[in-house]
């Protein structure tokens, strides 16, 4: 028998990729898939005759094509990696795939990478979710990493990796929805009046009066602005993306683009701001944590807080824009325009969250309802009040 050959070096045939034989005289045929969480991944079929190696590397070749890369039995960081690379990267916008990958990375691989994707049960969930409360994490960190875990799950589904979502079979943590509060009429007037002068005046008129959300603020350019016709156009919003800084995108939705009308406080306060840039407000793009400091300052000079309130127990910027709708229903706008000018889709996210009643308002509705369920006190008789009936 005479003894075979061994080659000191592989032999790959040309043109058919990364398909050889090893020096032990097996075919091989291997696919590299990249780096996946750090790692090289790669794929391979061997096989004892070319042939043979030949016909397991197409099919091989067939399954990387239709599913990225990722064969059966696939881990949950497998699946959670390809997902991110492969299909909230082609769908998602930047902001959402950073905020995506967070949520994976900090808590879903640690705690549930290492089971197969197809024996995930609801027990494993509740164990991850248990475990982060024990850790003192807040309800809306658990509930955010569940719903990412979902989508993901949605996706495994629907393209025939697991039978069933495990994770759609218990409820999600509970979370106390909270609402924006808007500043009251007067707290809304005294920082106007403060504004006089102030090189900031139209940036929180924007927040106030014209319901601009902050990215959309910070995007804000000077040939976004019609003196003309007096409006603004909100087409793009800032974001910081890992590794970017600062950026613009397009707004969070399609009614978020929109055109606002100039308040003549608007318009007075931008005809007085200083050029300092393409950027209204700051010249050029601005943090948003500075750009949150200048509010809080602004409440505290203004006289709307004392000196020394804590940050947590005065209003979030984000409060202008109920602000805005509230002052606007309060001055008998029509609930549809108000969902136009604040970039709502719905009509009901307007009235649920962004028009809210203070304290004095709600008491002179209730003087209201007094009024029109009491009789007139002058036909007030005392055979109009129950009479007691006369003892035996």
């Amino acid at each position: 028998m005479t003894e075979r050959k061994k080659e000191s070096k592989p032999r790959r045939i040309r043109g058919e990729g990364a398909l050889y034989q090893r020096g032990d005289g097996l075919w091989v045929g291997t696919i590299d898939l990249g780096w996946h969480g750090g790692k090289r991944i790669r794929k391979s079929v061997t096989a004892k005759s070319k042939k043979a190696c030949q016909a397991k590397f197409i099919d091989l070749k067939k399954t990387v094509e239709k599913g990225g890369g990722l064969m059966k039995n696939v881990t949950v960081a497998e699946w959670l990696n390809h997902w991110l690379e492969y299909i909230v990267s082609e769908r998602n916008e930047a902001s959402t795939l950073e905020s995506y990958t967070s949520w994976t990375k900090t808590w879903l691989i640690p705690y549930l990478g290492h089971h197969r994707l197809d024996r995930l049960s609801e027990d494993h969930i509740r164990s991850m979710l248990a475990e982060m409360k024990k850790q003192g994490r807040s309800d809306g960190t658990r509930r955010r990493t569940y719903a990412v875990l979902r989508r993901a799950l949605v996706v495994a589904m629907r393209e025939g990796r697991i039978q069933r979502n495990p994770a759609a079979m218990i409820d999600a943590p509970s979370t106390d929805v909270t609402h924006r509060l808007p500043l009251t009429v007067a707290q809304a007037k005294q920082i106007l009046a403060h504004l006089d002068g102030h090189p900031l005046a139209a940036r929180w008129v924007a927040s106030l009066l014209q319901g601009m959300r902050q990215g959309e603020c910070l995007a804000l350019k000077w040939k976004d602005i019609d003196f003309v016709n007096e409006e603004i156009s909100i087409n793009q919003s800032q974001v910081r993306l890992t590794g970017q800084g600062m950026s613009t995108k397009a707004p969070k939705s399609k009614s978020s683009t929109r055109i606002i009308p100039m308040t003549s406080l608007m318009r007075f306060a931008l005809e007085n701001t200083e050029h300092r840039g393409d950027f209204v407000f700051y010249g050029e793009p601005r943090d948003r944590r500075s750009d949150w400091k200048e509010w809080k300052q602004l409440l505290i000079d203004a006289g709307v807080f004392p000196e020394g309130t804590p940050l947590g127990e005065m209003p979030a910027l984000a409060c202008g824009r109920p602000t805005t709708g509230t002052l606007l229903r309060d001055a008998g706008v029509a609930d549809t325009v108000i969902r136009d000018i604040l970039g709502h889709s719905q009509v009901q996210v307007t009235q649920e969250s962004y028009q809210r009643t203070d304290q004095p308002t709600k008491k002179k509705g209730m003087k209201a309802l007094e009024v029109l369920v009491s009789p007139s006190t002058k036909k007030m008789t005392k055979k109009a009040l129950p009479q007691k009936k006369p003892k035996n």
